[in-house]
């Protein structure tokens, strides 16, 4: 039976990977296409874009619950609105930090998000790692710095920026599994609770952070059919990418996703060169052939520490229901998922007995009375 589980899991986990690698590196090739300025349609608004893609998720998200092909759960307001808000502002200040940086320091910003995960996984969720896991970690940092940082040139605003990017992109990835955690929510659950905001949020001000990027206002976009259709496109591959994005953050770590992730870096190199036919040189290839190694001994090792602290391992999981959301000094349950405490007389009873009604996790309308 545990074998039969422990193989249902690594399936499901494997599943969850490959969809979200291969929408991730879709998207790329279809959103280069849709922004391209001289070889695509000229949308270059990228917070606007993006605010269409939660939306486009939320509307898919929630038709299948109306439909009934998935089931709903709440989420409390201020979880709700704290996740998108720190999951706006890494999407904003990644594209304001392209704005005010070079593209040299731009990369550089986005690989220390790994380290800052680290820090905080290490501080917060006691999480150790070992000499070998940090060394893998180091070569996939290297490969894809060599691959993908060229010119540096630093600001005093572009360094802020980058901060902002770095604490907000860690945070964002590192919320999203412990939220679904800490209130037992599948992937597409959260998703609906918070893509809406996220949606309407960005909605709001990204015109203003695309003005300020591209020089153009979106509303003066020529819309054009083939347009439209890569936008719809687009859309479409967003909903799995968000969908995926959520089940792997929820099931593996934010450092394991982080470092993983630059899989999809390799891939989309790999096909810019196979099927665009752009250039690769000696230098990115070095790189690239680095980074996978540092990927490889990274699962390697990971896996071996996480079999020999598995008891330590357990132990944790058992506290994260009840771990604290960083920069929030509450506790991450609602108020739902606390237990209510009566007491009543019971017949034929020389005292009385204490009872505990704790909600299920079958319906939110029923509970289960454990007597003590």
């Amino acid at each position: 039976m545990a074998a039969t589980e422990d193989c249902n899991a690594a399936a499901y986990n494997a599943f969850a990977w490959f969809l979200n690698v291969s929408t991730s590196v879709l998207i790329v090739f279809v959103n280069k296409l849709l922004m391209d300025p001289k070889k695509g349609y000229a949308f270059t608004f990228a917070t606007t874009l993006c605010a269409f893609h939660f939306l486009s998720a939320a509307f898919c998200v929630k038709l299948s619950q109306w439909i009934g092909w998935s089931q709903a759960a709440p989420l409390p307001w201020r979880t709700t609105l704290y996740f998108a808000l720190v999951a706006n502002v890494s999407i904003a200040s990644l594209n304001l930090s392209l704005l005010v940086n070079s593209v040299g320091f731009y990369q550089i910003a986005k690989l220390l998000i790994i380290p800052f995960v680290c820090v905080v996984e290490l501080f917060w969720m006691k999480r150790r790692f070992t000499a070998p896991v940090v060394a893998s970690i180091l070569v996939v940092v290297t490969g894809v710095a060599i691959v993908t940082v060229t010119d540096i040139s630093i600001k005093a605003l572009g360094l802020c920026v980058a901060a902002v990017s770095v604490v907000s992109s860690g945070m964002q990835q590192i919320l999203c599994g412990t939220i679904q955690r800490s209130h037992k929510l599948q992937s597409h659950q959260l998703l609906a609770n918070t893509a809406p905001v996220q949606g309407v949020m960005l909605l709001a001000v990204g015109p203003l952070i695309d003005k300020a990027v591209s020089g153009n206002w979106v509303g003066q976009y020529a819309l054009t059919t083939g347009g439209l259709s890569v936008l719809l496109l687009s859309c479409a591959i967003s909903v799995a990418v968000n969908i995926s994005q959520f089940m792997c953050l929820g099931r593996f770590s934010a450092v394991t996703f982080q470092v993983l992730g630059h899989t999809k870096t390799v891939l989309v190199l790999l096909t810019s060169w196979g099927v665009l036919h752009e250039h690769m040189s000696a230098r990115k290839l070095s790189g690239m052939l680095l980074a996978v190694a540092g990927m490889v001994a990274y699962g390697y090792f990971n896996s071996s520490s996480s079999s020999s602290n598995n008891s330590s391992g357990k132990a944790m999981s058992d506290k994260a229901g009840q771990e604290t959301l960083p920069l929030l000094n509450r506790s991450s349950k609602s108020a739902q998922d606390l237990p209510t405490v009566v007491t009543v007389g019971l017949k034929n009873a020389t005292a009385e007995k204490r009872l505990t009604a704790v909600p299920s996790t079958g319906s939110m309308t029923q509970i289960t009375v454990v007597a003590r």
